[in-house]
């Protein structure tokens, strides 16, 4: 290569450097290294050379599919100003495979680098995160994810473990660069467990069952085959009868209507209403209730009102100090107040309603919510804040907006009027939320119809099979993940997730080094 090309090489690897940064940390970033790109295409040239790629790459043309649905579905639309909004947000799904497809391909070192320069920006933002975290004493943990959206930044933990695992056994060229992997790869695990990033957890199993699929399929012997499938079943099995476990202490109750007290130490009546069937930490949550002891009990403990919030003003102090209580095997009276530690009063102050909530590491604690959730959305019917109650009711919705229009959608950027106005109509409990399906595809579907998502859906799945590039571990890893967080996130309405894949997809299909029987 020439100085000039040489110097437009340099200025295309510090564009992906930064996209590769910006994707998990810095929104600016993505944007400054998307303009420098596009600027960088245009001056370098050659475009006869790219001319005649464009036309003779099928699996760019397919792949520029998804974008040309976005346009082509503005003949349905009735709202041209969200339509072209949405338009414009979904450019990367256009210039970046045009520009990665029409640059010249990464050497093995290249793409190794540019790995490691995506890790770093991974653990830029989780360090940071984790840090002011603690720095800042936050409630929710997963305010950690300090600069992309909470389910985004779940993605790219679970990807960047793969990626870790993948360049420390591929790049075997500095010793201490693998150790330093080795720490990074620590570090992610012990973040996903710490926050309890349940997402990022599933995910992992997901991607890890797949693979172990993929390599069983993959490899002719059978001492092979044997040993990818009994690990598959070792895992998937270790999983199930922790879940079982989890799931048996918390629904296990021993408790009696008959036999249960029917006055407190002091005298005084308890109520026990467990017709709603509210199971917590293996007890009825509203047995064994005192009120008027709860009340003056704790009125001496804190300086909050009983019939007040807690400090973040989100949660009833009556409610969070009944189920506190009711975790720790307590009777809800003057007893059980007193019984309470300093640090359980805090906690009851800061809305923590279990115990097991306040556990360092937040993965049995984050079951224990989802379960919760479960069993107020049976019992009453509660969606709002909740993970799958919430999910449950979009996709309800969802589904009645897809079968108004099943086969051409609502069109390019009508997509928020129109589930806003079906929420509305359902009367749903999220009605003023501004929420979309929380399912990509989902989505897909009420924008374009059956017709729109058979398009996307060819544009997704031919060139990752067709190219054979899924013979790529880290390829069909990114894949896997990608597919996975569709299922349950609007991944395309973000401008971290659709960057996420509209990048990284172009960049596995189109300047990663491959040999078909890798």
């Amino acid at each position: 290569m020439n100085k000039r090309e040489l110097f437009h090489r340099l200025i295309f690897f510090i564009a992906l450097m930064l996209m590769l940064i910006g994707i998990p940390f810095c929104r600016p970033f993505m944007s400054i290294g998307g303009i420098v790109l596009v600027v960088n295409w245009f001056l370098e040239g050659r475009f006869r050379e790219k001319w005649n790629i464009l036309i003779s790459n099928r699996f760019l043309f397919v792949s520029l599919w998804i974008f040309l649905v976005y346009g082509l579905w503005l003949l349905f639309t009735d709202n041209y100003t969200l339509a072209w909004n949405d338009i414009w947000m979904k450019t990367p799904l256009l210039f970046m495979p045009i520009i990665l497809a029409t640059s010249r391909p990464l050497s093995v070192n290249e793409f190794h680098n540019l790995l490691k320069v995506y890790l770093i920006g991974v653990l830029i933002s989780t360090i940071y995160g984790f840090s002011m975290y603690h720095l800042q004493a936050w409630s929710d943990k997963r305010e950690i994810a300090v600069f992309i959206s909470y389910i985004r930044f779940e993605m790219n933990l679970c990807f960047a473990v793969f990626v870790c695992m993948y360049v420390f056994f591929h790049d075997k060229k500095m010793q201490w660069q693998r150790f330093v992997l080795l720490l990074s790869l620590g570090w992610l695990i012990f973040l996903i467990l710490y926050i309890g990033a349940l997402t990022a957890i599933v995910m992992l199993v997901v991607v890890l069952s797949a693979l172990l699929i993929k390599k069983a399929v993959e490899n002719r012997r059978k001492r092979y085959r044997l040993v990818y499938s009994t690990v598959l079943v070792l895992i998937l099995g270790a999983i199930s009868v922790y879940t079982f476990i989890i799931v048996k202490q918390y629904y296990t109750v021993n408790f009696d209507i008959k036999t249960a007290d029917k006055l407190s130490p002091d005298g005084n009546p308890y109520r026990h209403h467990i017709e709603n069937g509210l199971i917590e930490n293996g007890s009825y949550v509203f047995s064994y209730v005192c009120k008027q002891e709860l009340v003056s009990a704790w009125e001496k403990r804190s300086d909050l009102p009983f019939d007040g919030c807690d400090i973040y003003g989100q949660h009833k102090i009556e409610n969070t100090l009944i189920r506190y209580l009711n975790s720790k095997g307590l009777r809800k009276d003057r007893i059980g107040v007193e019984t309470l530690k300093d640090e359980d009063i805090t906690h009851i102050e800061q809305g923590i309603a279990n115990v097991v909530y306040a556990n360092r590491m937040g993965l049995k604690s984050r079951i224990y919510s989802l379960l919760w959730e479960l069993s107020d959305y049976r019992a009453y019917g509660t969606v709002s804040g909740y993970t799958l109650p919430q999910r449950f009711e979009l996709w309800k919705n969802a589904l009645c907006l897809v079968e108004k229009h099943p086969v051409f959608g609502v069109g390019t950027g009508d997509v928020k009027e129109a589930f806003a106005a079906q929420l509305g109509v359902s009367d749903s409990p999220l009605k003023d939320s501004n929420k979309l399906s929380h399912n990509q595809f989902l989505l897909f579907l009420i924008s374009f119809g059956t017709l729109g998502l058979l398009l996307i859906l060819i544009s997704f799945f031919y060139p990752f099979l067709a190219s054979r590039r899924f013979k790529n571990d880290l390829f069909f890893i990114f894949f896997v993940i990608v597919i996975s967080a569709m299922m349950t996130d609007d991944t395309f309405e973000r401008q971290d997730g659709l960057t996420f894949f509209a990048f990284f997809n172009a960049f596995f299909l189109f300047l990663m080094p491959f040999k078909a029987d890798e």
